[in-house]
């Protein structure tokens, strides 16, 4: 199933008005890096990066290869130790998941876990259980790249099949705000972009992702809040730097 179709699943059942386009570049290019700080519970006790480690095929397709590492530094490791990896791999044109893999040490807790997309055949299989799906599925990093494509507005209402731990959740996304944000690198004019709220209840979202986007063509994730098991994590962008 193409993005096209994706789109026209939703249109379908009447749960969202398409309302935002792509833009007509890419804002992104293989060797980006986005070096944050990590704030645990608004404790500075980390960084984290985000990479576009190169283009790569799967089942064939072109994909971005793309991964997250977030580590908590010694100190704070000796409160709760933070050594979390995640690698996407996603569409070269569609920009939505072929395959994420999940690597979690977070104090006591471990995971590790993969899944891989056959849209042709309807189905995500991971080592667990073998899923059906309707519609193209995001991970938890192919969604912010999805998002960077977008020519956003304010109001703007975007669907996301988010697909983890072997369940898929659609949600919305929203534009709720435009406004100006402090950073290392200065002040920045951002999106501001959060689960609507009235979707949240209905497909029982638990955690709460706010993403803070430049708003100018690149998009960059400024700051990235979430909840997590240990508290709330908050990504502060610190450095861009491209090979």
């Amino acid at each position: 199933m193409n993005r096209r179709l994706a789109f026209l699943f939703y249109l379908l059942i009447g749960l969202i008005p398409l309302s935002v386009k792509a833009q007509s570049e890419v804002p992104f290019i293989v060797g980006e890096k986005l070096t944050y700080s990590a704030w645990f519970n608004f404790i500075r006790g980390g960084t984290s990066s985000l990479e576009i480690i190169g283009m790569e095929k799967i089942n064939g397709v072109q994909t971005y290869h793309v991964r997250l590492i977030t580590e908590s530094n010694p100190f704070f490791d000796r409160l709760y130790k933070v050594r979390d990896q995640m690698d996407s791999w996603l569409d070269g044109e569609g920009y939505y998941s072929h395959k994420f893999s999940k690597s979690l040490w977070e104090g006591q807790y471990r995971k590790k876990y993969e899944v891989e997309f056959n849209y042709q055949e309807g189905k995500a299989v991971s080592a667990a259980k073998t899923t059906k799906i309707s519609a193209l599925a995001h991970d938890g990093l192919s969604m912010f790249y999805y998002v960077r494509t977008l020519d956003l507005s304010l109001g703007d209402t975007i669907p996301i099949n988010f697909f983890d731990n072997d369940l898929l959740r659609p949600f919305i996304i929203k534009v709720e705000k435009i406004e100006l944000v402090e950073t290392p690198l200065g002040e920045i004019k951002c999106f501001i972009l959060a689960p609507d709220p009235d979707t949240k209840k209905l497909f029982k979202q638990k955690n709460q992702v706010v993403i803070y986007l430049s708003a100018d063509r690149r998009k960059i994730p400024v700051i990235i809040s979430s909840d997590t098991r240990f508290g709330s994590l908050l990504l502060k962008l610190e450095a861009i730097n491209t090979r």
